[in-house]
């Protein structure tokens, strides 16, 4: 499984942008691809969430994750860990393969002139019979997507 990594500059605080990574149910409604989105459980710094994902041209995704998040607020640093936890959520569902191997990180730094230095990276295995290449194509352009429009989201947030 290659890992994706995405690095970007925003003009939003490190604060405002890890407020809007951790309104996970606000998701669905600016996510490209994602279906549907359940906080099955809320810990506080710790969440568990069910997806569906819908993935052009082949057979839609499931997966559940757990995710968590840590930081220094004082030092304007933050970081959102997720990880696949296949048989937490949800029993498999014929309508979707199984994502059973997922990790994500976010880190959010301050940066120089102001604003924050984000870095996203992605290890996912997408499930099913594709050919590598199909799967890494399709996970790519979903991470660019979807690392875009977290920050467009949160410039609006701000």
């Amino acid at each position: 499984m290659p890992e994706l990594r995405l690095t970007a500059r925003s003009p939003v605080s490190p604060a405002s942008l890890m407020r809007t990574l951790w309104r996970h149910e606000d998701y669905a409604k600016f996510l490209p691809h994602l279906k549907r989105l359940d906080v099955l459980r809320d810990d506080g710094d710790t969440k568990l969430i069910y997806e569906q994902i819908h993935v052009p041209l082949v057979k839609d995704r499931d997966l559940t994750l757990r995710v968590t998040r840590s930081g220094s607020p004082a030092a304007g640093r933050y970081e959102i860990v997720s990880s696949a936890v296949p048989d937490e959520g949800p029993p498999e569902n014929r309508d979707y393969v199984r994502v059973r191997t997922s990790l994500g990180r976010w880190q959010l730094a301050p940066a120089a002139g102001g604003g924050t230095a984000v870095t996203y990276t992605i290890r996912t295995d997408g499930g099913g019979l594709m050919p590598g290449w199909i799967v890494g194509a399709l996970e790519k352009n979903a991470a660019v997507q979807a690392f875009q429009a977290m920050l467009d989201r949160a410039r609006k947030n701000s």
